[in-house]
C-alpha cells in the first residue's frame, strides 16, 4: 500500500502542467491551442518568449527531482518489500507519466525531456549528463529540437548499459527513452517528411 501510494504521489507530482499555467498566467493563452499544441517548454518559447520557457523548465526539471530525492531521503524509513534501485526507478517513471500523460488536462501533456533529466538526475548522474551534453552538442549540427530531444533519451539508457549501472536503473532509463520516443510520434513522422522545424 505504501509503495502504491509513493507512486500515486510521485504521479501527481509530475502531473503539474507547469506549461499550461505559466503561458495562462502571463499571456492568458491557452498553450494546447497554439504552436504545436504541446505543453512543453519548446511550445512555450515559440508562444510566450523566452523567460516562461526557462520557468516552464525549470518546473519541470523539479517535477522529476522532486519525488525522486524525497524518495531516496524516505526508502529506509518506509521499509519497502523491493530494492531501492527498482523503487527508485518506479517513482522516475511515474513522474515522467504524470508530466507526459497529465489527468489535469484530460491525460494530455508534454513530451517527458526536462522531467526525464530531472528524474535521473540523482539515479544515474553521469548518464543524465552525457545526455544533456548530446542535446547541446547537436545544437552546432541541427536546430531541430526534436532530434536533440530523442537523441537525449537514447543517450540515458545507453549510458546506463555501458557504465554497468545496477539493471534496475538502465531498464528504467530504458522505459524513459521508449516513453520519449512515444512522445515524439508526430515529430519523427514529419522528420521522415522532410517536414520538421
Amino acid at each position: 500500500m505504501i509503495l502504491i501510494i509513493t507512486i500515486l504521489i510521485s504521479f501527481l507530482c509530475g502531473s503539474i502542467p507547469s506549461g499550461y499555467i505559466i503561458t495562462k498566467k502571463m499571456c492568458g493563452i491557452d498553450i494546447r491551442t497554439v504552436g504545436s499544441g504541446n505543453i512543453g517548454s519548446t511550445n512555450v518559447k515559440r508562444v510566450a518568449g523566452s523567460k516562461a520557457s526557462i520557468i516552464t523548465q525549470i518546473i519541470d526539471v523539479a517535477k522529476g527531482v522532486t519525488p525522486v530525492v524525497v524518495s531516496i531521503y524516505l526508502y529506509d524509513k518506509l521499509a519497502l518489500q523491493v530494492d531501492k534501485d527498482t523503487f527508485l526507478s518506479m517513482i522516475a517513471i511515474s513522474a515522467i507519466l504524470g508530466h507526459n500523460y497529465t489527468p489535469f488536462l484530460k491525460f494530455k501533456g508534454g513530451k517527458g525531456v526536462n522531467t526525464t533529466l530531472g528524474a535521473f538526475f540523482f539515479i544515474a548522474p553521469i548518464p543524465t549528463a552525457a545526455g544533456i551534453a548530446i542535446h547541446f552538442l547537436l545544437k552546432v549540427i541541427t536546430s531541430i529540437v526534436s532530434i536533440r530531444s530523442i537523441a537525449t533519451g537514447i543517450m540515458l539508457p545507453l549510458m546506463c548499459y555501458i557504465l554497468q549501472f545496477p539493471m534496475a536503473i538502465t531498464n528504467g532509463a530504458l522505459i524513459a527513452c521508449v516513453l520519449m520516443i512515444i512522445r515524439h510520434k508526430d515529430n519523427i513522422v514529419r522528420l521522415i517528411n522532410n517536414q520538421e522545424i
